[in-house]
């Protein structure tokens, strides 16, 4: 990569500076509202305190269950405030009737046992808003009437959330009788917190519910303010994302046709000199992804116990989930492999100008270079860019194509034990892996076929866009094209910049966003500086490259030979002098002739490639 100038430093500089006031204006106020402000810590803690206070549970028999804490949000409430009455009301919606998004759930289990707890904390309060009590079909509880589980009921709701009957009118009353007891479900409806989705008749509306079960002497479980969400719009949202599933599904059958393609270009010039050049790069690559994997399944622990079925052994369970998710990470990287080998060889013929534009170049040069703290820095400024986009093409889309989202899986990674992790991991695997199957393999097989780089750019950049399709963003097809906008910027961003920006890019634009809760909401200050520290990550590397300075001067491109090519070519050396042959044939000619009778192109290439420079130095031109 050429100096960038000071022109495009200022050009770059100035659509950031843009792109943020744009998101500060309309993207930032609608991020505040998310509140995470206790741990996952606190409220364990806060869950098993419930328990040995309200349910009768020592403290020594708690120590004797197992725990797994998950979070929760209620996304589909937060799809249809949103698609019913917008965000703003939403948020309005919220204060009026207590209602919250983001909760920890609990689960007190014990192996091979039927009967548990689990507790819901409010991850904003630390209210316990939630609780149920599994217990066996076989259980015994006093005898009771209807009535006088409803006065129970009504008595627990008064004394645990100030219920006031008034404002409530009663829902349902459902029973279920077993052998030894009989146990009493009731639930009522706050009377003015209906919100209809349609104009159109008979759809139903949204109502806040809450609810207490009852058996004998003890409350079995509860439930603070859910929204009951009517059938007709359950049924409108899965036909409308069907047309997600369906573009997604169009994104499979050409990913799975770029993958052939690549399969099959490494196979057809598996003797390429590029791809051995860079093909233990590329496997180191893929292995540190593949490890990052097994980590982000460790990291996330706690869901997989959480949904541990009692009914088997635990260590049979997890043992299955550890074959299953080494397997599937294991095909994961190879089609990232596939891509990166046949993608460096395809640009060394379409681009060969571009030099940066794979990672070739840096293998044969450096890697800390202060043209890689330039790219580094071009890279932050693109995500900065990217953002601006995506708000701007949001911003449009909500005012004139009845675009509508949901804001939950912003906070999907306080299921990790450590959220700085698991962002890391999902920036560092979809920044390879995406930009290499798109912008290095993508855009350069386009481009070989069809030479067209615009029409290459275009192609890989609806693809990748609408790859995202299954995102819950409605209309459905509104993400692809969202994604397809951002494509075709990060595809000008690799033709003019190199891979390191668009990696970099998408990067810090993942790690972003999958931040944004613990950065832009109210959350422990722990989570808010390691989110900042991952974001900078890429910034410390460009300060090391700066500092280094390491001279760009690419070496050679030449084979690495093991030690059986190296005694193979030093015999093939000796042969070919003994007969001269180079004085009677081509290279060419003599390459093919020689490879046609079994021996390693490599040894080959090597072999007269040496005879010819010994040669030259011997009888330079004059």
């Amino acid at each position: 990569m050429s100096k960038i100038s000071t022109k495009t430093w200022l050009i770059f500089l100035g659509l950031s500076f843009f792109s943020v006031l744009v998101w500060k204006q309309f993207t930032a106020p609608q991020l505040s509202f998310i509140n995470l402000s206790v741990s996952k810590n606190s409220a364990l803690k806060i869950a098993s305190t419930y328990l040995t206070e309200k349910s009768g549970i020592q403290p020594a028999d708690l120590k004797s269950y197992h725990s797994a804490i998950v979070f929760t949000s209620r996304d589909t409430s937060d799809q249809y405030l949103q698609k019913a009455i917008g965000f703003k009301k939403e948020l309005e919606y919220f204060k009026e009737h207590d209602f919250e998004l983001f909760y920890w759930t609990i689960r007190f289990f014990k192996e091979n046992q039927k009967e548990e707890y689990r507790v819901t904390v409010s991850a904003g309060s630390g209210e316990v808003t939630a609780y149920s009590h599994v217990i066996e079909a076989s259980a015994f509880r006093p005898p009771q009437t209807e009535d006088e589980a409803r006065e129970k009921a009504i008595a627990f709701l008064k004394e645990k959330f100030n219920f006031d009957p008034a404002l409530w009118a009663p829902q349902t009353n459902n029973s279920q009788k077993y052998e030894r007891r009989t146990d009493f479900s009731f639930a009522w409806e706050k009377s003015d917190s209906k919100v209809f989705w349609s104009k159109e008749p008979d759809t139903g509306w949204a109502i806040i519910s809450t609810g207490v079960s009852v058996s004998g002497d003890e409350i079995l479980g509860f439930y603070k303010n859910n929204l009951k969400i009517p059938d007709q719009y359950q049924r409108y949202m899965d036909k409308i994302q069907n047309v997600g599933r369906n573009l997604s599904t169009l994104f499979r059958i050409c990913f799975y046709f770029i993958l052939t393609a690549a399969i099959f270009h490494v196979l057809l010039n598996r003797n390429s000199i590029v791809m051995h050049s860079v093909k233990k790069f590329g496997v180191a690559l893929t292995g540190c992804i593949f490890a990052a994997h097994i980590a982000s399944y460790f990291n996330s622990f706690q869901s997989i116990i959480f949904n541990y079925p009692t009914t088997s052994s635990m260590s049979l369970y997890i043992w299955q989930n550890i074959v299953s998710v080494t397997m599937d990470t294991f095909i994961t990287v190879l089609t990232i492999l596939m891509p990166f080998l046949a993608g460096e060889a395809i640009h060394r013929e379409t681009f060969p100008e571009r030099k940066e534009g794979a990672f070739l170049h840096y293998l044969r040069s450096t890697f800390f270079s202060r043209n890689v703290t330039g790219a580094i820095l071009i890279g932050y400024l693109s995500a900065v860019i990217m953002i601006g986009i995506q708000t701007l093409a949001f911003e449009f889309g909500q005012k004139y194509l009845g675009v509508w989202t949901q804001y939950s899986w912003m906070a999907q990674l306080s299921d990790s034990y450590s959220p700085l992790l698991a962002a890391f991991i999902i920036g560092v695997t979809a920044g390879f892996s995406e930009e290499i199957c798109f912008r290095l393999f993508g855009i350069n097989i386009d481009k070989k076929f069809m030479k067209n780089t615009f029409l290459a750019c275009l192609i890989a950049s609806v693809v990748w866009g609408y790859g995202h399709s299954g995102y819950l963003v409605f209309p459905m097809w509104f993400r692809g094209l969202e994604v397809t906008l951002m494509g075709l910027f990060l595809s000008y961003v690799y033709l003019r910049f190199g891979i390191i920006p668009v990696i970099t890019a998408h990067y810090l634009f993942d790690v972003f966003w999958d931040s944004s809760a613990y950065l832009l909401g109210q959350a422990p200050a722990t989570d808010f500086y390691a989110s900042l520290t991952t974001l900078l990550l890429p910034l410390a590397f460009a300060t090391v490259a700066f500092v280094m300075n390491k001279k760009v001067a690419e070496r050679p491109l030449r084979w690495h030979l093991n030690i059986h090519q190296l005694f193979n070519l030093e015999v093939l050396k000796d042969y070919l002098q003994r007969h001269n042959l180079l004085a009677k044939k081509s290279a060419e000619q003599l390459k093919h002739e020689i490879a046609a009778h079994g021996w390693d192109l490599s040894v080959v290439e090597m072999a007269i490639e040496d005879l010819t420079a010994k040669k030259n130095t011997s009888h330079p031109e004059k």
